[in-house]
């Protein structure tokens, strides 16, 4: 019975902002399941060429191993997250702890709504891409029918392994948890390498959409790939059901591996789950203390060097801000890699410039939305900022520097990337710089008085803001909104330049389409902007500032 009443508590707390008799949760629900039908449609689509591009190889069936070994990894990594989120980092597990149940209850409860709730998302995932596969390979309706039990199997394997992983990483992240530098290089890394490889895919994808009658691996990369995936043990085993190879081996090594890993959740849960929930709610709640001489810096300097600090020593934060800001030139340097390929024998030569722009934009939209939560990250601390000896504009200032430094070194980053790999040349990348800086700069100041004029402070826990507000989702939208506009005209006007389009008013003046307009244009709509986000953040900002109240 508590198990059950403490799972309602759960699945009340996860779906707490729906309401069965509002009818604006309805409206959300049906946006949500439409737009995740067009998304699971867009997964198929890809998912089919994907299949098409191995089969057309003859490695097909190498290519559902190395899809099922893709969602074992990214399962076993999102499930320990969400174990480690849910078990031990949730703010109700101080609550919990006091009540009248045990903490193999508490256990099963949470782990539970888990198991759901990762049931339902590897179906949403795994559903579009075992579709095409179907369709590819020619399998048919008997396939279907052999989906779900390898289905179950990876679902229990990977939640009972999360489970028993969840606390050894745990215990490794608390060890390296102030060594910020380390966190950053890290993510950093992972997050570059892993697009990489993402964008080297999508470009054998956009080679082989091009010219579907050849394949785009070599005979050395297919006897590679099919020696690679005789290997990828047990992740082999979930599609060798699937296509009904070598069921003698496969049956047993993954009962094997379900009981195995059921022990050893049991055995997490009798014996160290109490004892790591205790230690880590004290561990949560102590400070960071690191010395440090104390250094006499003037009163801006000083404001600026506790935005870095607040950021710095944040793992959620630094992820979202920094993180991206140093992938930004990497990805940036893919996507108009692959453009310009694709102008080999189509348009792309003539719209790779407002392609870069377009992407450089939508990433500079993603690192300045976090301006969106300037004042919501002050939390408990809001109020010493009005008491402060120091004006609301200046410290206001402070934190704009932060985000321009940040956002300019990305930019300009990228466009030296640009420029030494030799895709544009020195004015066109320093007018990208330009636009793109202007436009990272309107929507920061759009960003930082929309929290201001709407706030969310996050009074519980270590009070870091976790969860998106109304002024990050606005911050995004207009962000998107400006590199649509912006790339669009960049990419339409380079066209119409290059093919020389001209046309004559009834006055008889001419109006040509040049490469001088396009670059007219879109300097123009980022002046624009920059001038609007400057008067628009400024009005009345002292007394917006003044009206919060928590």
């Amino acid at each position: 019975m508590n198990i059950k009443t403490l799972l309602k508590l759960e699945i009340k707390n996860r779906f707490s902002n729906y309401s069965l008799n509002s009818a604006k949760s309805y409206f959300k629900l049906f946006t949500t399941l439409v737009l995740l039908a067009a998304v699971v449609y867009g997964v198929y689509w890809v998912a089919e060429l994907f299949f098409e591009m191995f089969d057309k190889a003859g490695i097909i069936y190498e290519a559902l191993v190395m899809l099922v070994s893709a969602v074992f990894i990214f399962m076993c990594v999102a499930g320990v997250s969400s174990n480690i989120k849910v078990l031990y980092y949730k703010g109700d597990n101080e609550i919990l702890m006091r009540y009248p149940v045990s903490g193999e209850e508490v256990f099963i409860s949470k782990t539970l709504f888990l198991f759901i709730n990762q049931l339902l998302v590897t179906a949403v995932i795994v559903a579009p891409f075992l579709a095409a596969y179907a369709k590819v390979s020619g399998l048919g309706v008997a396939f279907y029918a052999t989906i779900p039990v390898p289905i179950v199997f990876l679902v229990l394997i990977t939640f009972f392994l999360s489970n028993i992983l969840a606390i050894p990483i745990m215990q490794l992240t608390n060890k390296i948890r102030n060594k910020f530098a380390l966190i950053i290089i890290g993510l950093a890394v992972l997050v570059t390498v892993l697009f990489a490889v993402y964008m080297v895919l999508f470009n054998s994808m956009v080679t082989f959409m091009n010219d579907k009658e050849f394949s785009v691996f070599d005979d050395a990369i297919v006897e590679g790939i099919g020696k690679v995936c005789k290997y990828l043990i047990p992740m082999k085993y979930f599609a060798d059901i699937m296509v009904g190879e070598e069921l003698y081996i496969a049956y047993p090594v993954l009962i094997m591996l379900t009981g195995i890993t059921l022990i050893g959740t049991i055995l997490v849960i009798v014996k160290l789950y109490p004892k790591t929930l205790l230690n880590n709610v004290e561990v949560e709640g102590s400070a960071f203390r690191h010395v440090t001489r104390n250094r006499r810096r003037p009163i801006f300097l000083t404001l600026l060097h506790k935005e870095f600090l607040q950021v710095f020593r944040s793992v959620n934060y630094s992820f979202q801000y920094f993180v991206l800001a140093c992938a930004m030139p990497v990805m940036v340097y893919f996507c108009n890699n692959i453009t310009i390929q694709l102008g080999q024998n189509q348009i792309g030569e003539q719209i790779a410039l407002g392609m870069s722009l377009l992407v450089m934009l939508i990433f500079a939209t993603v690192i300045t939305s976090f301006a969106a939560t300037s004042t919501s990250r002050e939390g408990d601390n809001f109020y010493h900022t009005k008491v402060a000896p120091v004006s609301v504009h200046t410290q206001l200032a402070a934190k704009f520097l932060m985000y321009v430094i940040v956002s300019a070194l990305a930019n300009g980053v990228c466009a030296i990337v640009l420029f030494s790999t030799k895709q544009f040349d020195l004015n066109t990348s320093l007018w990208l710089f330009a636009v793109a800086e202007s436009c990272s700069i309107a929507l920061t100041l759009i960003s930082m008085r929309m929290d201001i004029n709407r706030p969310y402070f996050n009074l519980s826990g270590e009070g870091e803001v976790v969860n998106n507000n109304a002024s990050t989702t606005l911050s995004v939208a207009a962000g998107f909104a400006v590199a649509l506009v912006e790339g669009i005209l960049c990419m339409l006007l380079s066209y119409l330049a290059d093919i020389k389009l001209a046309f004559v008013l009834e006055n008889g003046y001419i109006v040509e389409f040049t490469a001088q307009l396009m670059f007219y244009v879109c300097s123009g709509i980022a002046a624009a902007l920059l001038l609007a986000s400057i008067f628009g953040y400024l009005f009345r900002l002292k007394h917006a500032y003044n009206k919060i109240a928590k």
